[in-house]
């Protein structure tokens, strides 16, 4: 053996021994130093990307899969880590371009299969996804990570029966599945069965003390059912061996913000930020917030940030398009929240919330044609009616507006809130 190849050969090693501890700078170094001496060896050059994803340098991770391609199309490894880089880098198109050329390279790779129902997963294309992992378990019925993946889309897709039966039959085969069990604590959390959920998570803890996910829903069944002191000693716990904090955090300040308490719930956001400032769910939660604490400038700063990070996010442009409005900046409300219906048509409530600001600019033909479009949809959307009505007053065609008031309030019923606010309309059109 030459000089090169032993050379190769100890910082490969060393590298893949650093990588084993995470000890990620060094083993960047060794596999760097591998390369150096066999520039095209694929294994050297998959783990050194394998280490790039971890340190977050997503960049040059795909730039070293993609030159490893080029030396070995067809290698399958390759391709799945590559795939695996574009899903973690945000780039979910291309991950399951990816993917799904993976597994056509080898169709019974079931780590290839798991990714790509990931990747539909991502992508909100649970019925690919479904069928991916459901065909996997019919194939393999013994792997039992196919199965978790199964029972947590079932989960996230409402199939609460099936997701359960699945985390039975993996606890059933695997005791110690410490997985299974958060999943089926988490349904048990959703059905409001406390007790059986707090049960559920101990029987986590007892297997593995440190796992941060138990301590995080133990925390918040405390917050339903306990005391806060309690609740923030699980929380804190979570946050102590957690490897991703940001999301507890950030999961923190959504249930401070849900239970009105504002002040925690912008410590958490702010918290959160401070791990992660490009996470776009977290500002554009932060941004919602800080419009209930009447700081609508401060919010435009954040959903903008947000919408950068995830231009296609319709809860963010929603956010600022009331931003806008609570600033009277009635041209950028509009603007913003047809973008938000650009992404999401079928939101009614965001659909009237627009007819509702045209009216208030004085576009009342153009309210009219919104509060139409909603009605021709749903012919028993209210607030559309009510809409509607305001629209035809506005333009003085009265006799319409009162036909459309009958006709509320023969579907409206004992509505209280929709009668109150028909007179609340006709105080100030019909005196």
């Amino acid at each position: 053996m030459d000089y090169n190849s032993v050379e190769f050969q100890r910082a490969y090693e060393q590298g893949n021994e650093c990588l084993k501890n995470k000890d990620y700078e060094k083993a960047r170094g060794y596999f760097e130093e591998a390369i150096k001496i066999k520039p095209n060896d694929v294994y050297s050059i998959n783990k050194l990307a394998m280490v790039l994803k971890e340190l977050g340098d997503f960049e040059s991770a795909k730039n070293l899969l993609d030159g490893s391609i080029g030396v070995q199309k067809e290698d399958l490894y390759t391709n799945y880590l590559l795939g695996n880089t574009y899903l973690e880098a945000g780039d979910v198109d291309k991950a399951i371009e990816t993917l799904e050329y993976t597994v056509s390279l080898n169709p019974k790779d079931k780590y290839a299969r798991n990714s790509l129902a990931l990747a539909y997963r991502t992508k909100g294309d649970y019925d690919k996804c479904l069928k991916m992992l459901k065909q996997t378990a019919i194939s393999d019925p013994d792997d039992l990570y196919n199965k978790l993946s199964l029972a947590t889309v079932l989960f996230e897709n409402d199939e609460i029966d099936e997701s359960k039966k699945l985390c039975n039959e993996i606890i059933r085969k695997q005791n110690n599945n410490t997985q299974a069990y958060v999943l089926l604590g988490r349904i048990m959390l959703d059905e409001a069965d406390y007790q059986r959920a707090l049960k559920t998570f101990n029987q986590v803890l007892a297997i593995d003390n440190n796992n941060s996910d138990a301590h995080y829903y133990i925390g918040r069944i405390c917050l339903e059912t306990s005391t806060e002191e309690e609740a923030r000693e699980h929380f804190n716990l979570a946050l102590t061996t957690a490897e991703d904090k940001s999301s507890i955090l950030k999961n923190l300040g959504v249930i401070y913000y849900e239970k009105g308490d504002l002040v925690k719930a912008e410590e958490h956001f702010t918290l959160a930020l401070n791990l992660d400032e490009d996470d776009g769910y977290t500002l554009s939660q932060y941004g919602k917030l800080l419009i209930d604490l009447k700081r609508p400038e401060e919010a435009v700063k954040q959903l903008k940030k947000a919408i950068k990070v995830l231009p296609d996010y319709s809860f963010a442009y929603y956010n600022l398009a009331k931003a806008y409005k609570e600033l009277r900046d009635f041209p950028n409300a509009i603007y913003n929240l047809m973008f938000s219906l650009n992404y999401e048509p079928d939101d009614i409530y965001a659909v009237n919330v627009l007819g509702r600001m045209f009216l208030e600019v004085g576009l009342n033909d153009r309210a009219l044609r919104t509060f139409n479009e909603i009605l021709e949809s749903d012919k028993n959307e209210k607030f559309a009616y009510l809409g509607k009505a305001e629209a035809l007053y506005a333009l003085g065609r009265d006799d319409e507006a009162n036909n459309v008031i009958t006709n509320l309030r023969n579907i409206s019923k004992n509505d209280r809130v929709v009668l109150d606010k028909i007179a609340d309309l006709q105080d100030k059109y019909c005196k």
